[in-house]
C-alpha cells in the first residue's frame, strides 16, 4: 500500500508536465491541419497561375511545418523530464521546479513564436539540470536527423517545385539571390494576416489552457 500510495503521489506531481506536453502534441496535429489548407491554396494558385498567392500560401505551410517542428521538440523534451521525475526519490527537490517549469513555457507561449519557446526550454534545462541530464533528454528526443540549415526563400522555391511536381503544375518562385525579397503590400497584409491572426489565436488559446495549471 505504501509502495501504491507513494507511486499516486509523484505521478500527479509531474502530471502538469504531462497535460502541457500533451497540448503541445494537439497544437502540432491541428498546425498540421493547417497545412494541409494552404497546401490546396498553393494548387488553386498554381491552376490560376498566380504567383503572389503561390509565394504567400508557400512561406505560410513553410513557418507551420517549422512551428510544428518546434512544439514536437519540446514536448519530447518534457515527456523526457517526465520519466527523469518518475525515477527521483518521494522527496526529492526536483520536484519542486515542476509549477517553474510550467509557468516558463506558458509564458513563452504568450509570444506566439514557438522559437522563443525552443529557447526557454533550453534556458530551464540549463537552469534546473545539470549537464549530463540534459544529454539525456536531448538523446531521447532526437528522433529525427538535423536538417540542413537553409534560407526561408530556398526552402519555399523547393517546396513550389516539389508541390508543382506532384500537382503536375508548373510553378516556380524567384527571389533575389543577394537578399531576401521585400513582400508586395498584399504579400505583408496576407504574412500579417498568418502571423498576428491565426498563429496569435492560438497562442492565446495556450496561455488560457496553461495558466490553469499554473495557479
Amino acid at each position: 500500500m505504501a509502495d501504491s500510495f507513494s507511486f499516486e503521489t509523484k505521478e500527479s506531481k509531474t502530471e502538469d508536465l504531462k497535460s502541457v506536453s500533451e497540448s503541445l502534441r494537439t497544437l502540432a496535429e491541428e498546425r498540421e491541419k493547417d497545412i494541409e489548407l494552404e497546401k490546396l491554396k498553393v494548387k488553386s494558385a498554381m491552376e490560376k497561375g498566380n504567383a503572389k498567392q503561390i509565394r504567400i500560401h508557400a512561406r505560410n505551410m513553410v513557418r507551420m511545418r517549422h512551428e510544428v517542428k518546434n512544439y514536437g521538440q519540446v514536448s519530447y523534451h518534457l515527456d523526457s523530464m517526465v520519466d527523469y521525475f518518475d525515477k527521483e526519490p518521494e522527496q526529492s527537490k526536483a520536484f519542486s521546479s515542476i509549477p517553474a517549469i510550467v509557468e516558463s513555457i506558458d509564458s513563452s507561449l504568450t509570444s506566439g513564436n514557438t522559437k522563443n519557446m525552443l529557447k526557454t526550454m533550453d534556458q530551464i534545462e540549463k537552469k534546473y539540470f545539470d549537464e549530463e541530464i540534459v544529454a539525456k533528454f536531448a538523446s531521447s528526443s532526437a528522433t529525427e536527423s538535423t536538417p540542413i540549415a537553409i534560407s526561408e526563400d530556398a526552402e519555399i522555391s523547393a517546396l513550389v517545385q516539389k508541390l508543382a511536381d506532384e500537382y503536375n503544375l508548373k510553378a516556380a518562385v524567384e527571389f533575389e539571390p543577394s537578399r531576401k525579397p521585400a513582400p508586395l503590400a498584399e504579400d505583408k497584409e496576407e504574412v500579417k494576416k498568418a502571423d498576428e491572426g491565426d498563429v496569435g489565436v492560438k497562442s492565446k488559446s495556450c496561455f488560457n489552457i496553461f495558466s490553469c495549471w499554473c495557479h
